[in-house]
């Protein structure tokens, strides 16, 4: 009786509470409430259909062709393209070998590292790599993220620009799978910096069978990999946004580094040894990470290069051709 009573006495309350505008913490419909960057989250975003879209060509990058220095003539077509994610428009550069057969060919994906917007301009980080796998006839989509070229703005709190960008890239594969000229079967990535960070999280979140090559990425395990941003800055932005994210989400569902089980592709990586962002026991930490869960993954190391593989960017970029001809 005592129960019975205390059943009704709370459900008459819960009423009351609703006429007089009282807030329900479970929600209008009885359910607790979504936080804003749950979506993102590794389990959410699985769980995610992917959206293809629309690809529309906007025409050349006289940025780019200023500085191939009249390489590209002839071998294949470079346009600027956008496609729509997540309800925005996110602009890129797309190669198209020009070949008389009628096979449908290879595609990479091209995700570019960190880039501030003053001087940016489509193609910036990747067009170069881009180029080579052109010649050899692979048909190559890179993105330039919201925010950069003649993309929508990317969202205004902080970490959410960086979460979205993994279903951005997700979006995109989509996208190039639907393309006439492309085998959708064969999907690579190719990704530098902080696009090491995004294309594992592609790999993890779809368990997509995409042959990766990753160029001295950010690998550090987040929220570090912001954090050590802020330059131990108790007062950065960065430092107060990090930290308000952690008392309210659980961060071990937004890092790759916990996810290594779902990734399906072999992962090839490069680092030089005097990158001042990124560390080689970064990435031997992946790549053991991956052995050890039966994955393919392998990593060349460049003694005394940099972050840009500038003193062997040759030999870098022959070993992830290879990679590519193999695989894809």
């Amino acid at each position: 009786m005592i129960l019975g009573v205390a059943m009704v006495s709370v459900g008459t309350w819960m009423v009351t509470a609703s006429e007089f505008g009282w807030v329900d913490p479970r929600g209008a419909a009885g359910q607790r409430q979504e936080k804003p960057l749950e979506k993102y989250d590794f389990d959410n975003l699985r769980s995610r259909r992917p959206e293809a879209s629309e690809m529309v060509f906007l025409g050349k990058i006289k940025e780019v062709e200023e500085r191939r220095k009249g390489g590209a003539a002839g071998k294949w077509e470079t346009k600027k393209f956008k496609f729509k994610s997540q309800g925005k428009w996110i602009s890129g550069m797309v190669n198209m070998p020009m070949t008389a057969e009628s096979k449908k060919r290879p595609a990479v994906i091209m995700i570019r590292g960190y880039a501030e917007k003053e001087g940016y301009y489509t193609g910036s980080g990747s067009w170069r790599v881009a180029d080579r796998l052109a010649e050899a006839g692979m048909i190559t989509v890179g993105l330039d993220f919201l925010g950069f070229g003649d993309s929508d703005e990317e969202a205004m709190d902080m970490l959410e620009a960086r979460f979205e960008k993994v279903p951005n890239v997700i979006d995109l594969i989509e996208t190039v799978k639907k393309m006439e000229t492309v085998d959708d079967e064969k999907i690579g990535i190719w990704a530098h910096s902080n696009g090491g960070q995004i294309a594992l999280s592609v790999l993890e979140v779809t368990g997509g069978q995409y042959p990766t090559v990753l160029w001295a990425p950010m690998t550090n395990p987040f929220p570090q990999s912001v954090l050590e941003t802020t330059a131990d800055d108790p007062d950065s932005v960065v430092k107060k946004t990090v930290d308000k994210f952690l008392r309210e989400y659980d961060a071990r569902r937004y890092a790759f580094e916990n996810y290594y089980q779902w990734v399906e592709a072999p992962v090839q990586i490069h680092q030089g040894t005097a990158d001042q962002w990124c560390r080689e026991e970064w990435q031997r930490e992946v790549v053991d990470r991956l052995g050890q869960l039966g994955k393919e993954a392998e990593l060349y190391v460049y003694e005394g290069d940099d972050h840009n593989l500038s003193e062997n960017w040759e030999e870098a970029v022959e070993k992830s051709l290879e990679f590519f001809e193999d695989e894809l």
